[in-house]
């Protein structure tokens, strides 16, 4: 019987085996370790932190006042890092409100805002912060008055006598805002005479402009009245004349005219800038209860047709 390999040999091989395969290492002294494990760790204690949310604050107690600017003041954001306030506007309260101007720095307490005619305007204004911006502050209203009412349509009118004494016969009321919608004059007039003052000649008065002119100002520079007219035929001699009234249509200025140059509707200025229509005037006398415009058809053919898409009136004066 042969012996086989002694036993201590055979431990040696087997240890050095275990060893290979990473199954068990040795100690520093040589001897064995315990084998070699994989082992997940579960880390049980869970990290915990609160946010607190920020919200960027608008300017508070913010005031308008009017004139020929309206002067904007508010007392600041608390909101030290906000780079400073946008200011918004709008012609009417609770209407859709654009930005029309920027202030800087945060610590600012107003601006300024300068519209180009007259009326009353409404104001909020917001903290900012790059793209970031606060809530609107409460919105405050100023009237501004810079000497200039812009053009204001009427919101009344009734024909007059004169010609048919029918004026505008045909969707009269058409004949205030310029939309597209159009009052008509049909076979205007009665004769075929050719002057602003004729009594053949038909005649409808407008009212109610809202020009807001105040009621003594230093001076009333000019008063300029814009028509859009069409007719339906241009042969002959074709104008349109205006008159103006300052006590609600008692008496009236010396007619300014225009002649009609195109079928198709197209706007005519009378008077302007610096035309006074020959006589003074004061702020009372523009108000709605004494103001009146009356435009005169004029043709040397009464089968003349005239469409009207609009009376304007523009004040032009020193506050």
């Amino acid at each position: 019987m042969t012996a086989g390999p002694p036993v201590h040999l055979l431990r040696a091989a087997a240890m050095a085996a275990a060893y290979a395969a990473g199954i068990v290492s040795t100690s520093a002294v040589g001897g064995p370790l315990p084998p070699r494990t994989a082992a997940l760790f579960n880390d049980a204690a869970a990290a915990t932190s609160s946010v607190t949310a920020d919200r960027l604050d608008a300017p508070t107690l913010v005031v308008a006042t009017g004139g020929a600017t309206a002067a904007l003041g508010w007392t600041p954001t608390v909101d030290a890092y906000a780079a400073g306030y946008r200011v918004y506007r709008s012609t009417s309260s609770g209407g859709s409100y654009a930005q029309v101007g920027t202030v800087t720095p945060v610590a600012a307490t107003g601006g300024f805002d300068a519209p180009t005619v007259d009326g009353t305007y409404w104001y909020t204004v917001r903290a900012y912060s790059t793209t970031w911006e606060s809530a609107d502050s409460a919105a405050v209203s100023a009237a501004v008055r810079m000497g200039l009412t812009g053009f204001r349509p009427c919101t009344a009118q009734a024909p007059d006598t004169g010609g048919d004494a029918n004026g505008f016969e045909s969707s009269a009321a058409s004949g205030c805002a310029v939309d597209g919608s159009v009052a008509t004059d049909l076979n205007s007039g009665t004769g075929t005479g050719t002057s602003c003052t004729g009594s053949g000649k038909d005649r409808h008065r407008f009212q109610g402009f809202g020009l807001g002119v105040p009621a003594s100002p230093t001076a009333i520079l000019g008063i300029a009245v814009r028509v859009k007219l069409g007719l339906d035929l241009l042969s002959g001699t074709n104008k349109v004349c205006g008159q103006l009234s300052w006590d609600a249509g008692t008496t009236w200025t010396t007619a300014a005219e225009s002649a009609i140059t195109a079928t198709a509707l197209t706007t005519y200025t009378l008077g302007g800038a610096a035309s006074l229509w020959g006589r003074t005037w004061t702020g009372t006398q523009l108000s709605d209860a004494n103001f009146r415009v009356r435009l005169i058809d004029v043709s040397n053919n009464n089968a003349r047709d005239f469409t009207l898409d609009g009376v304007e009136v523009q004040v032009t004066y020193t506050p």
